[in-house]
């Protein structure tokens, strides 16, 4: 009778980007907007312009003002945001 060796099983957890503020995030990186720290009328108003939870953005220029691509229909746009107001959002990086 031979012995053999016990099976080992690996798993790997996928693990979920971490949550950063949208000001953390540099030049060309992409991610989804998970949830901000704003107003109701400030949120409104982002909506309106398509930046809604969950929307996919790059961004274009860090900084002040910090400007992001939006994707949407008809090929998104891009929002130009003050620093506080992109220190306020929370990204899912990509």
């Amino acid at each position: 009778m031979t012995a053999t060796a016990p099976q080992t099983t690996t798993q790997t957890t996928a693990q979920a980007p971490a949550r950063v503020r949208l000001t953390q995030l540099t030049r060309g990186q992409t991610a989804r907007l998970d949830q901000g720290q704003l107003e109701a009328d400030s949120a409104a108003h982002l909506a309106a312009m398509g930046l809604r939870p969950s929307c996919q953005l790059r961004v274009c220029k860090a900084g002040q003002p910090c400007i992001v691509h939006v994707d949407g229909h008809a090929g998104g746009c891009r929002i130009a945001l003050s620093y506080d107001l992109a220190d306020s959002l929370y990204v899912l990086p990509q």
